[in-house]
């Protein structure tokens, strides 16, 4: 099955409206054209051959088939459509939720739990425990996921700096010897926060190589010691030029002395000319990371809201 422009336009305008960019200066023709595209890419991807067999074959979902991933249209009425599929958070077969995509801005939660409702015998193998949509605001929903926090890289460069901001040194990373340091890093950080081990996973080795190669990979020294490190990507936001945090880590011993908020600062002032977004997503409970981003002048804006199904 194929999407209809007009479809992909009319999902595109709600999604667009799911951003709260009253503070931002986006051009909103550009990043519906981003919009349009990503939604485009998506629905392809998902339901290329190849992909739904690759994730049937990962998750072994016991009473399914590749045909049981695809990404799926529905026509609710003359005026309202849905796209909808099956995804598992933080790629945990025991964690499947619905996500989807509406062309609509729904009434409450009871109206998201009858839009499942119409589609729940082609997803209930999966036993799915949550419904995923976006919202611009804290809506009333049963739990947030990730929040986007966005601002210019120049707003952040023009807040206070840290009082001992100069004494950290930057090395850019060119192989693969910091991994095992980090994993024992992000080890070490479950265990002292197991609540977060689902909803803040450690980065794989291919995911950070992504900053790597783009030579956006930094160990952050303090006092010539290793505190951290930072990791980032040349990313568009809603069309526009962007820097997107793939990752900001401090070692335990280093954590509540300002040293991420100081880094993150560093980072963008040896990476950005000041025209760039800088943005990333923060699960809502990981409140540490939350308050460092908005202490760097980053805003949320989006919010990924969880409507429960049992």
């Amino acid at each position: 099955m194929t999407l209809k422009k007009t479809d992909v336009q009319s999902f595109a305008k709600t999604e667009l409206r799911s951003y709260d960019l009253s503070e931002l200066s986006v051009c909103k023709e550009e990043a519906l054209r981003e919009i349009e595209k990503d939604i485009q890419s998506e629905w392809d991807e998902l339901n290329d051959p190849s992909v739904m067999k690759a994730r049937f074959e990962h998750f072994k979902v016991e009473g399914t088939t590749p045909e049981s991933y695809r990404e799926s249209f529905k026509e609710i009425d003359e005026k309202r459509l849905m796209l909808y599929g099956i995804r598992h958070f933080g790629g945990d077969k025991n964690l499947p939720f619905v996500q989807m995509r509406l062309n609509f801005q729904p009434k409450d939660k009871s109206e998201v739990k009858r839009l499942y409702d119409s589609i729940k015998f082609e997803l209930e193998v999966f036993k799915p425990q949550k419904i995923s949509l976006y919202s611009s605001v804290e809506s009333d929903c049963d739990l947030f996921g990730s929040t986007f926090l966005v601002a210019k890289s120049i707003d952040c460069l023009n807040l206070r700096p840290w009082s001992s901001e100069n004494e950290i040194q930057f090395k850019k990373i060119e192989d693969d010897s910091y991994y095992e340091w980090f994993k024992l890093g992000y080890r070490s950080f479950h265990r002292l926060n197991p609540h977060l081990e689902k909803k803040v996973p450690l980065n794989s080795i291919e995911t950070m190589s992504e900053s790597k190669d783009e030579g956006l990979l930094y160990q952050a020294f303090y006092q010539g010691e290793l505190m951290g490190l930072i990791a980032g990507l040349r990313s568009s936001f809603l069309g526009h030029d962007g820097m997107y945090f793939n990752e900001i880590f401090i070692d335990q011993k280093w954590k509540g002395k300002g040293l991420a908020k100081a880094i993150q600062r560093k980072f963008i002032s040896i990476t950005c000319k000041g025209h760039e977004y800088i943005w990333g997503t923060i699960d809502y409970s990981n409140q540490p990371s939350f308050k460092t981003a908005l202490s760097n002048g980053r805003k949320p804006i989006r919010y990924e809201c969880f409507y429960n199904l049992d």
